[in-house]
C-alpha cells in the first residue's frame, strides 16, 4: 500500500499568513525570537500543533526566517508590510512570497496557475499520495494566495493585453518556437516563420508592452 505523502505545503493562504506575520512585526519589529515567543506572538499559549502549522506556512512563504529555535521577520516580509497595496515593490515581492511554496509551484505548472477546477486540483493531489483533509487544505491555501494576488494586482493590464491586429491571410509558411529559459520556468514564442514589415512592427509593441509590465511586477524602473 502506497504512503500518504507527507503534507509539505502552508496551511494557511498568503493574506492570513501576513496578517499572523503582521503581528509579530509590530511588537518585536525583526529581533529575534524563539519559536516558542514567537507562537505567543501569534496569539497561541505556546507550541503546539496549530501554532507549529502557522509557524511552518509563515516559513514556506518566506515570511520568517531563521536557524533551530531561533526565527524572526523576514526582509521579504518587510518589504510586503512597508509598502502600500499597488506599490510596485509590494507586487514584486507578493507575487515572491506566493511562489515561495514548492507545492504551489508544482500546481502552477501542472494546472496553468490554476486554471482548473477546485475538484481537478483535489483529485490530482490525491493522486499524488494527500489524504483528502490535506489535499482540502492545500487546495484552499492555493486559492486563498491566488485571490490575494488577484485583488493586489487587478488594476494592471493582464498579461497578453495589448491589442492583436487582423491583418489579410499570408502564405502558410510553417511555425517557429523560441523558448528561453528563467529560474521560475520557460518563456516560450510561437508565431508563423514569415511575417510583414507590419505584423513585425505590431508584434514589436506587442513585446515593450510585455517588458514594461514585467518590469513594474518586479519593481524594476521603466
Amino acid at each position: 500500500m502506497a504512503r500518504s505523502r507527507s503534507p509539505n505545503y502552508p496551511q494557511i493562504g498568503l493574506k492570513e499568513a501576513l496578517q499572523r506575520v503582521s503581528s509579530v512585526y509590530k511588537r518585536d519589529y525583526q529581533s529575534t525570537l524563539t519559536r516558542d515567543l514567537a507562537a505567543e506572538r501569534l496569539g497561541y499559549s505556546g507550541l503546539n500543533g496549530k501554532s507549529l502549522a502557522v509557524l511552518a506556512a509563515l516559513g514556506k512563504f518566506g515570511l520568517l526566517e531563521g536557524r533551530g529555535e531561533d526565527t524572526r521577520v523576514s526582509d521579504l516580509a518587510v518589504r510586503i508590510l512597508a509598502f502600500p497595496a499597488g506599490a510596485p515593490e509590494r507586487v514584486a515581492a507578493l507575487r515572491e512570497a506566493a511562489s515561495r511554496p514548492e507545492l504551489f509551484g508544482e500546481l502552477d505548472q501542472r494546472f496553468a496557475s490554476g486554471q482548473a477546477s477546485d475538484g481537478s486540483i483535489r483529485a490530482w493531489l490525491v493522486t499524488r499520495g494527500f489524504i483528502p483533509p490535506a489535499a482540502e487544505a492545500a487546495v484552499r491555501a492555493y486559492r486563498e494566495t491566488k485571490q490575494l494576488l488577484e485583488a493586489e494586482i487587478g488594476s494592471e493590464p493582464p498579461p497578453f493585453s495589448a491589442p492583436v491586429a487582423v491583418s489579410s491571410p499570408k502564405p502558410d509558411g510553417g511555425t517557429r518556437r523560441a523558448v528561453f529559459g528563467l529560474a521560475e520556468g520557460e518563456v516560450v514564442i510561437t508565431a508563423p516563420v514569415f511575417l510583414s514589415a507590419e505584423s513585425v512592427n505590431d508584434l514589436r509593441d506587442f513585446l515593450d508592452v510585455f517588458m514594461k509590465r514585467a518590469l513594474r511586477e518586479a519593481g524594476l524602473p521603466t
